[in-house]
């Protein structure tokens, strides 16, 4: 069933609402939504609606929630803090990122960061991952659409990381598994977990200590050297396993 977001609007049962600009080209000469089809519809901020088209044309298309539905959310909130990549490797983890449940994306700049931060570019770049956040979200079925922030330095995001949960894979780590840390530790469900991912190029040993400083564990994710866009995805998959819902089942 297709599958849309209506996140500036306070949706209830039996009232219409007009699909998004950003969604009814597509709605309407793509997926070819006609009077009668269903679909789901859902508020961004954990409301998921069961719905009925009741009109669709080139100008409007018309949505009527008819029944609020269960939504999964991991009991997890994730916030994942990529170290800035080149393009489409970017995009890539905060897709894989959303689609594995994450709760907030919060990229950083790093000191071998490609590329370096501009912040002439930065609303564009902003634009573009929330476009792919919402259409991420949109594919899962998520009831939730992670917000993204925007490009923070090393010592920003400690800050808003602080009394927070913070893990940190770093390749040069083998003291500690990020498998074997979700073994031994419970979570505090009060707190959110920071996953800081580190560039191409890999965390420097002054970052990896100003880190450790503010209060992060180190982890590796196992015996190889993964790419960035893979410890991404690897890394989320491993909380979302131990504390998060994947042990959980859907129901």
């Amino acid at each position: 069933m297709h599958f849309f977001f209506r996140e500036d609007y306070p949706l209830k049962v039996g009232e219409a609402v007009a699909l998004s600009e950003a969604d009814l080209n597509h709605a309407f000469r793509v997926l070819r939504l006609c009077p009668g089809d269903q679909v789901m519809l859902a508020d961004g901020r954990g409301r998921v609606f069961q719905a009925k088209v009741i009109k669709a044309d080139q100008r409007e298309i018309l949505i009527q929630p008819e029944v609020e539905v269960p939504h999964f959310e991991s009991p997890l909130k994730v916030v994942i803090c990529p170290s800035l990549l080149k393009g489409e490797k970017m995009d890539l983890v905060i897709r894989q990122a959303v689609e594995l449940g994450v709760h907030r994306v919060a990229p950083i700049n790093t000191e071998r960061s490609i590329p370096q931060r501009d912040k002439t570019k930065e609303e564009k770049r902003l634009a573009r991952w929330r476009n792919i956040v919402r259409s991420s979200a949109a594919q899962c079925q998520r009831a939730y659409l992670p917000p993204v922030d925007p490009v923070r330095s090393l010592t920003e995001l400690l800050s808003a990381a602080a009394l927070n949960r913070i893990i940190v894979p770093w390749e040069e780590d083998q003291s500690l598994s990020l498998a074997d840390l979700g073994h031994q530790e419970p979570f505090n469900y009060a707190q959110a977990l920071f996953l800081v991912i580190g560039p191409e190029g890999g965390f420097s040993r002054e970052e990896i200590e100003r880190l450790k400083a503010g209060g992060a564990v180190i982890v590796n994710l196992g015996p190889r050297i993964l790419r960035s866009d893979t410890a991404a995805a690897a890394a989320v998959t491993l909380v979302q396993a131990a504390w998060g819902d994947f042990s959980r089942g859907v129901g």
